[in-house]
């Protein structure tokens, strides 16, 4: 009766929550992109708002790569990855670098989608390639 809670492999499950986020900006893009490159759907705002959109899509990319991204400590040296990411601190640095970067990848999403403007959709392709990057075993470093 008496039975020990199973553990959990932290860095497989760090891992999956980059994987189903990565995969699902990648989706939203695709679906954006039929919806737009078919016609569907016509601009629903002036082209105007598009440079507003993206500017505020790169900022968001930039205060996620260039600050959040240094809250992130590399991994010990000898310190197992599932080590690692079972801390709470080095986790929940990662998502948020991760919540902030697919935030800027929907922003410019949601501007292409309004406007059909390209610049939005440019920003968004990189904040979904720098999402990507920013997989765990590049945040946690060599650890060696």
């Amino acid at each position: 009766m008496n039975e020990a809670p199973p553990t959990v492999d932290a860095a497989r499950a760090v891992r999956i929550m980059h994987a189903a986020l990565v995969a699902g900006v990648v989706l939203a893009a695709g679906v954006v992109a039929f919806l737009i490159q078919s016609k569907r759907i016509p601009p629903l705002l002036p082209g105007g708002v598009a440079t507003i959109v993206a500017a505020l899509s790169l900022v968001q990319l930039v205060v996620a790569a260039g600050f959040l991204r240094r809250r992130i400590p590399e991994r010990g040296i000898g310190e197992e990855s599932q080590s690692y990411w079972a801390a709470p601190e080095h986790r929940g640095a990662a998502i948020v670098l991760w919540a902030v970067t697919e935030g800027a990848a929907l922003l410019g999403l949601i501007g292409y989608f309004l406007t059909g403007a390209l610049a939005p959709a440019v920003v968004a392709g990189i904040a979904i390639v720098t999402l990507a990057f920013f997989q765990p075993s590049h945040l946690e470093g060599p650890g060696q």
